[in-house]
């Protein structure tokens, strides 16, 4: 009864609220292509002058759209943007599509940059492809694409493909493609303007927006702009993120490098211990200083210091033109300029350096003669907070230039009209990125050197005999405070790094019937492409010269290259059967592309399709395609940087007493046969070198899909969809793992993997070249994709569901082996990891879901929106080790299952549970063309699920603590 009674409620209050029982039509954005489909095949001639339009079809170049297409494809229309609350094309992306995996956004701050993007099916960004109108986006140097640089207000409608699309679009379409469709055709004038913010107070996000167009005749111009602001979100403000480890004491979940420093004097009593200063003393006496404990000096939280979401600010303009020559004749000219300013920020830098535990400019200790060493000896090592220093900032300003141009038409040949296009485009994206401050590697060895006071007491560099000029000695081992606005503005340091990445493209095009089979129209797209991709990563000399402190890196060299692709591609549409008793429809597609890359060859890639329909509501179909990726351009150029670091690699030719190992006999012999000698000891420095590799070749995938599409007459406006897939991903690039090439060198006895190893004179192991590499093996994904569409129109409104669900049945190394088996490259099978997080993969949610109910009546309209992640199981053995270190045994109950173990060995594990957060916005249309549209985001205020093992203590995919309240208005003009 209380059931009937709510419904007649809802009823009653949505046509008082309609105030008509009259249906209106939808706002969501007609189909472009259907709209022209009837004129595009009225001949040259027939009746009245057809208006020639461009047509975006996203999984194909045939422009027949009556073709009912065999990808499974999300749409998500300009309303359903605008009404998530958010400004971005990547926050909605990442929020929305239930395919994306973890990826950089604004929730990362140590390790972001800046960008935004999108990583369908947990592959890498990097594996999916994005397009604007179908034409390719510039991709940053390591081949994904940053999506700040697409402002809001200029597009109509994503749609997003879940299906590898190399055949059709070429490389890097592996996982799937995003294909952003602008804003055609606007005549008139719009303002728009929103606001919002957490109810903590903070989060203020702000973006204003006013786009232009009229029909001039046979000319349609438009142009916008677009500027918003996000305001940052520190970590300290919620108690999740405020400490390093939510539930862990700081004392040893912080960083064990803090303002009371860490030391290691050369000689006894002091040798062999670190130690570390006393708080309240000054540092100026061996007794200021007490040994270093686990317990207590793994202390400094850093977490207040940074940021919990990073800020963002955006300025856009853009413009587009089209010119209707003739009927059959068009020209079109797209531009764009972005400006993209983002931020991060972490504490304090450190200081570290050492005599023996580091390589390069970073090895060197502090001289018992300089005059501040209170222990009168060599002291090897010093890891120090700088707490000086102002905090550590990452500040990036992109600049992002389009233009497009481009022709199109329409001809008859041999009776059939076939449409044609030509399109030149030029995408550049220019990244300036300041940072600040850090410590000069050459000064501050300078600095901590051998000292003396003159006569007039000040502290001096080098020896009265030997004064170092300019030179100002540096107080390491008191409190923060002694270091004087001298000591510290001799030693700093700010730098610029520079990067481009830029992409040139020409494309030439013709589609349309090509012969008439019994159920229809052949349709064919033939095509021919051109590309150069190129780019630069310039870094500050400083960090070229190896001199930055903090950064780990001996030197890191500039990056810069350049390549060019010619293509062809053909596809075909056949319709075989119509019209038949269990076969309403059959057709099948064929598509492939040949690729020839400047550096690797040429390559060619083939899809297979089929559609069939045994009958009228059910739609059966499946795909079989040929995948790749090309090198980008970091992975094929990138300068080689070089780190030296204590214990970095061990070698397995040498004996090890302390820890009871001596080279067994096969592992000896392979070492001998090496030129290795029987007596060589294990380095207490190794370096490691990376870097690009122009010899890479393309990555391959395969991938299989089937599915489903049920969308029956007796109930219209409803669809739904359950599709599986299947990816295996071949030759995938990667930096070669150094100490994997030293185990199959002396271990395993593979002597192809020798060459990168460098010994010196003495035998002793100095460094491996680790290069990006195609690596043996590979990775397999595996899932189904279930969707559900509704739509009814009723006397109370207009009604509509989407629900979109992916869940992952397998990811993990290809052939689906076991977790601990020996692969081919001699490392161990993390097994089927959907479900987990590990350091290998990251994480992959086993089930991801997105529910959106929607109403629309009159002037009113609203919808809730739930999106929903499933549990994840992560390791859980740093939670145990802090308890074993605190002699805490309560610290075992934040692991859900501390006594996991796996092939006997300790494995411990906890559960991090499911979270679904749930929006609601209403929007109201005022008589004056205005519409407001009030939103909040998490509405019954969920707090993420705590997580052991991540930065803030939860997954960044998260939604920040706290509801998120925005308003909205746009206005018609």
């Amino acid at each position: 009864m209380w059931m009937r009674r709510l419904q007649f409620g809802v009823l009653v209050a949505s046509i008082l609220l309609c105030g008509s029982p009259e249906v209106l039509a939808s706002n969501d954005p007609p189909n472009a292509a259907a709209s022209t489909q009837a004129a595009a095949k009225t001949p040259a001639g027939a009746g009245p002058a057809r208006t020639l339009e461009t047509i975006y079809v996203t999984g194909t170049h045939i422009r027949a759209v009556d073709i009912e297409t065999e990808h499974p494809l999300t749409v998500l229309s300009r309303p359903e943007l605008l009404r998530t609350g958010l400004t971005g094309v990547a926050d909605i992306l990442q929020s929305q599509i239930v395919a994306n995996g973890p990826t950089l956004n604004r929730n990362v701050n140590n390790g972001g940059n800046g960008e935004l993007r999108v990583d369908l099916r947990g592959l890498g960004p990097n594996r999916t492809l994005v397009l604007v109108n179908g034409r390719r986006w510039v991709s940053t140097l390591d081949g994904a694409v940053d999506l700040t640089a697409i402002p809001l207000p200029m597009i109509e409608r994503i749609e997003v493909l879940k299906d590898g699309a190399s055949a059709i679009y070429g490389s890097d379409a592996i996982a799937g493609v995003i294909n952003i469709i602008t804003r055609r055709d606007f005549d008139g004038a719009e303002f728009g303007a929103s606001a919002g913010q957490n109810d903590h107070g903070d989060g203020l996000r702000r973006d204003f927006d006013f786009t232009w167009g009229r029909y001039l005749g046979r000319w349609n111009v438009a142009a916008g702009i677009e500027y918003g602001k996000d305001d940052p979100i520190l970590a300290s403000a919620r108690a999740i993120s405020a400490v390093p480890r939510y539930g862990v004491p700081v004392s040893v979940s912080g960083s064990m490098v803090t303002p009371y420093g860490y030391y290691e004097p050369s000689e006894p009593p002091w040798y062999y211990d670190g130690w570390v200063r006393i708080p309240g003393t000054p540092g100026t006496s061996p007794a200021d200083f007490r040994p270093f404990e686990d317990a207590l000096d793994q202390s400094f939280n850093y977490a207040p210091y940074t940021y919990l979401q990073t800020p963002q600010e955006r300025r856009a303009l853009f413009a587009q033109a089209r010119f209707a020559a003739t009927p059959n004749l068009a020209f079109s000219l797209d531009a764009l300029l972005n400006q993209r300013k983002s931020a991060q920020r972490l504490a304090p830098p450190p200081i570290s350096f050492s005599d023996y535990a580091y390589g390069g400019l970073q090895q060197f200790g502090v001289a018992a003669e300089n005059v501040y060493n209170p222990f009168g000896m060599l002291v090897d090592t010093v890891l120090l907070r700088m707490a000086g220093f102002d905090d550590r900032r990452y500040e990036q300003t992109v600049d992002t230039s389009r233009l497009h141009v481009g022709g199109e038409g329409v001809f008859m040949l041999a009776g059939r009209e076939l449409e044609w296009g030509v399109d030149a485009s030029r995408i550049r994206a220019d990244q300036r990125e300041f940072t600040t401050p850090f410590a000069d590697n050459l000064k501050l060895a300078l600095a901590v050197g051998p000292s003396f006071f003159d006569d007039s007491g000040t502290a001096r560099c080098g020896t009265p005999d030997a004064v170092v000029p300019d030179c100002v000695p540096l107080d390491v081992f008191g409190d923060p405070a002694a270091m004087t606005p001298a000591m510290l503005d001799y030693i700093r340091i700010s730098e610029i790094h520079r990067k481009r990445g830029q992409t040139l493209g020409f494309s030439a095009h013709v589609t349309g019937p090509v012969a008439d089979l019994p159920a229809g129209a052949a349709q064919f797209a033939a095509g021919v492409e051109h590309r150069r991709e190129s780019g630069f990563d310039h870094p500050d000399p400083m960090t070229v010269g190896g001199r930055e402190n903090g950064n780990g890196w001996n030197a890191v060299g500039p990056t810069n290259g350049a390549y060019t692709v010619d293509e062809a591609y053909l596809e075909l549409d056949l319709p075989l059967f119509a019209g038949r008793p269990g076969v309403r429809e059959l057709g099948v597609t064929l598509a492939t592309r040949y690729s020839d890359y400047s550096l690797f060859g040429g390559s060619t890639h083939s899809r297979l399709g089929l559609r069939w329909k045994p009958v009228d509501d059910l739609l059966v179909r499946a795909g079989y395609g040929e995948g790749f990726r090309a090198p980008s351009v970091l992975e094929l150029f990138e300068g080689r940087g070089t780190f030296a670091g204590l214990g970095m690699l061990f070698d397995p030719c040498a004996s090890v007493p302390e820890y009871g190992y001596t080279p067994p006999p096969s592992t000896l012999a392979h070492c001998l046969a090496q030129g290795v000698p029987e007596d060589v000891w294990q380095p207490e420095i190794a370096s490691v070198t990376y870097g690009g590799n122009p010899e890479l070749e393309p990555e391959s995938s395969r991938t299989w899909t089937a599915g489903l599409v049920f969308s029956p007459a007796w109930l219209p406006g409803f669809s739904a969809s359950v599709d599986w897939y299947r990816i295996k991903l071949e030759q995938a690039m990667a930096y070669a793992d150094p100490q994997g090439l030293i185990d199959q060198c002396y271990i395993s006895g593979d002597a192809s993997t020798c060459g990168p190893i460098t010994r010196d004179a003495s035998g002793g192991l100095s460094n491996v070249l680790a290069l990006q590499e195609n690596l043996p093996g590979g990775l397999e994904v595996e899932g189904w994709d279930v969707g559900v569409n509704w739509r009814r129109d009723t006397r109370a409104g207009t009604f509509s569901l989407r629900w979109d669900n992916a869940y992952i049945d397998y990811w993990g190394e290809i052939g689906k082996p076991a977790r601990g088996a020996v692969l081919a490259d001699g490392s161990l099978a993390q097994g089927n990891v959907a479900g987990t997080w590990n350091s290998v993969y990251g994480r992959a949610w086993r089930w991801r879901s997105v529910l959106v109910l929607a109403w629309q009546c009159n002037a009113w309209s609203a919808s809730a929106t739930a999106r929903h992640f499933s549990p994840i199981v992560e390791p859980c053995d740093l939670t145990l080790y802090w308890a074993d270190v605190l002699g805490d045994p309560s610290l075992y109950g934040l692991c859900t299952d501390p006594g996991h173990t796996f092939e006997g060995e300790p494995d411990p594990r906890n559960c991090v549970p499911s979270v679904t957060y749930v929006d609601f916005t209403l929007g109201w249309a005022a008589p004056w063309k205005g519409r407001f549209t009030l939103g909040v985001r998490n509405a019954f205020d969920r707090d993420p699920p705590v997580s052991r093992d991540a930065v803030n203590s939860f997954f960044s995919d998260y939604d920040v603590p706290g509801r998120f309240w925005w308003l909205g208005y746009r206005q018609k003009l």
